[in-house]
């Protein structure tokens, strides 16, 4: 046996010089034997020295058989999950091929492979493996094509997590100790042992309570097992003096600036008394680009680069809708719970533009936070249950239009301070480093004091002087009395209705508009009433709009807008003509706004 070892080995060293790709396709059967005797192959093990590579190898021997197929999309992600390199192999021997991919350094890596039906990639997806690997120098990982596993193995083999933490399980089949096998989308079931964790559909296993559990896998097919261990250690709540709540949902075409913005807050993160907790996600099925699928739950860290530095407390996986007031309610309830704080801001990222336009629409629909993977939105009236019986200190909407009468008017209960914009801004958003740079730097400033820097923030941006800015924070104590006031306006249009016909359609066509479409007719109130005041004779129609522009005086604490907004005073209101209104007002009708005043009696009549 030793002479036909060192006989293999010479025949290996003159192949290699020869030719690579001969190399691979001499390296079968008796051929692999001889090398495993000599040292030369380590499958599954590393060593060597040097630069830190993974030799991936697969062996096509028994390919027709099992789960089969003709070419592989080899990945290797860090333990960040960054992507090392993608590489494809195609199926070019009837024994063993192998591919090398060098890695940035020792340590633990994903390695996610693909198997597809035919050649580049073509056909359908025939099988996956998926598995933790451990790399120093050159490490080999064996792969074979066609095999039915007989093992399962769960990477890792033990984690720790603290309470409401989670951590990936990955489960892999193997045909021998060290020969990984291709299974089917969705091969195993997951469930958790011990009462200390639960695990999802996909691996992901969530801290429960302290203590020490089990993770395991079963092969669907074949009933084969294969577990890790987890222990689960107590999180400790710290209270900090602000946490800012950020429900970033990116789950639409504005996902690429989600990075851009989450970088800003990473780039403010310093001040451990200003903490920024966000729920964030992506959705690679409906947008291939994006950075990750699924959602995540992330503690901002300090960070100056390019990359997401960010502490990962939860990989939520697939499913979570957040186009659903629900959803948002468990985020707002799970914060304030383990990120405990003096004083709380919200955050809502998305589309909110007042009307949303779709191909299968049919009406337009009020709505914020749309999820393209669910088809769902958050609609207007659904927002103080999305809030549930928490007051906060500031919600803000980086979303467009939303800084409504008829949208504040739900929150009047849930905040202190309501922050947003007339206008649609750029898809860029918020400069939370601009922001939220005031709240690292004066954390005890009153929360007025720091609410300006929403303002300042956004007329601050070099690359948004061009594009039309408006932003304003509004006092919801002062929105009832602003409600009635807008009643009062409202019972004595309509008393009047039947004179002042030409002169509201000039109002609505002169006053300050946002984003006007055939359904969209928000109008900057207090534009409105001086229109009104100007135009309109009647005494009492110009007592009650003067009144309107003295309550908004009273509820908006800071406002501001570029040139390209002029007219704009912080808060609109929808001035639709009663045609245009009679699409909607099922819709309205459900608005507290729109049960606790007058203004849907006047849209119904409105000329």
């Amino acid at each position: 046996m030793e002479t036909f070892a060192r006989k293999a080995v010479k025949e290996v060293r003159q192949t290699m010089m020869q030719s690579r790709s001969r190399f691979w396709s001499w390296l079968t059967g008796p051929a692999i034997l001889a090398l495993l005797l000599a040292g030369w192959l380590c499958v599954g093990c590393g060593g060597g020295g040097g630069a830190t590579e993974l030799l991936y190898q697969t062996d096509w021997t028994n390919r027709g058989r099992a789960v089969t197929g003709l070419s592989q999309r080899v990945r290797l992600y860090t333990a960040s999950n960054q992507l090392v390199q993608t590489l494809v192999m195609n199926q070019d021997a009837n024994g063993m091929q192998g591919l090398t991919i060098p890695a940035s350094g020792s340590g633990v890596y994903r390695l996610y492979v693909e198997l597809y039906s035919q050649r580049d990639l073509l056909g359908v997806r025939t099988g996956v493996l998926e598995t933790l690997v451990t790399l120093s120098g050159r490490t080999t990982f064996l792969s074979a094509v066609g095999e039915d596993p007989t093992m399962v193995k769960v990477t890792p083999e033990s984690a720790s997590v603290k309470v409401q933490h989670s951590r990936q399980y990955y489960a892999a089949g193997y045909s021998g100790a060290n020969r990984a096998v291709f299974v089917e989308d969705e091969a195993f079931e997951w469930s958790a042992l011990g009462g200390v964790a639960s695990v999802n559909e996909t691996g992901i296993a969530l801290g429960l309570t302290p203590g020490s559990g089990t993770i395991r896998a079963t092969h669907s097919d074949t009933g084969h097992q294969g577990s890790g261990l987890i222990t689960v250690d107590p999180f400790q709540a710290t209270q900090t003096k602000w946490t800012v709540m950020v429900f970033l949902n990116a789950a639409n075409d504005l996902y690429t600036f989600s990075t851009l913005n989450v970088n800003q807050m990473e780039s403010v993160a310093q001040n451990p008394d200003v903490r920024f907790v966000v729920q964030w996600k992506q959705s690679q099925s409906v947008w291939p680009s994006s950075s990750f699928d699924g959602t995540r739950r992330y503690l901002v860290k300090p960070d100056t680069t390019s990359s997401i530095a960010s502490e990962l407390i939860q990989d939520m996986g697939p499913g979570v809708d957040m186009g659903q007031a629900s959803t948002l309610l468990d985020f707002v309830n799970w914060t304030k719970t383990y990120y405990p704080a003096d004083r709380y801001v919200l955050v809502v990222w998305n589309h909110g533009n007042g009307w949303r336009r779709k191909p299968e629409d049919t009406l337009p629909t009020r709505a914020v936070s749309y999820d393209d993977e669910t088809g769902n939105a958050i609609q207007t009236w659904q927002l103080s249950q999305a809030i549930g019986n928490n007051v906060l200190d500031i919600i803000a909407w980086d979303a467009s239009l939303m800084q409504m009468l008829e949208v504040a008017y739900e929150l009047q209960d849930r905040a202190q301070l309501i922050v947003g914009s007339e206008e649609s801004p750029p898809g860029e958003g918020y400069p939370y480093d601009l922001i939220f740079g005031e709240f690292r730097d004066s954390p005890d400033a009153s929360t007025v004091t720091l609410s300006k820097a929403f303002v300042d923030g956004m007329l601050a941006v070099p690359a948004y002087q061009t594009r039309k800015i408006t932003q304003s924070v509004l006092d919801t104590s002062k929105l009832p009395a602003l409600g009635a006031s807008v009643s009062a306006l409202a019972s004595q249009l309509i008393a009047n209705v039947g004179s002042i016909g030409t002169e509201i359609q000039t109002v609505r066509t002169q006053a300050k508009s946002y984003s006007p479409s055939a359904f969209r007719v928000y109008r900057d109130l207090y534009h409105v009433c001086e229109l009104i005041e100007s135009l309109i004779g009647i005494p009492g129609i110009q007592t009650a709009a003067a009144d309107v522009r003295a309550k908004i005086a009273d509820a908006v604490v800071w406002e501001g807008h570029n040139v390209n907004s002029l007219n704009s005073h912080g808060i609109s209101i929808d001035f639709s003509s009663s045609g245009t209104y009679a699409g909607v007002a099922t819709d309205y009708a459900q608005l507290r706004f729109a049960q606790e005043t007058m203004w849907n009696e006047w849209l119904s009549v409105a000329p």
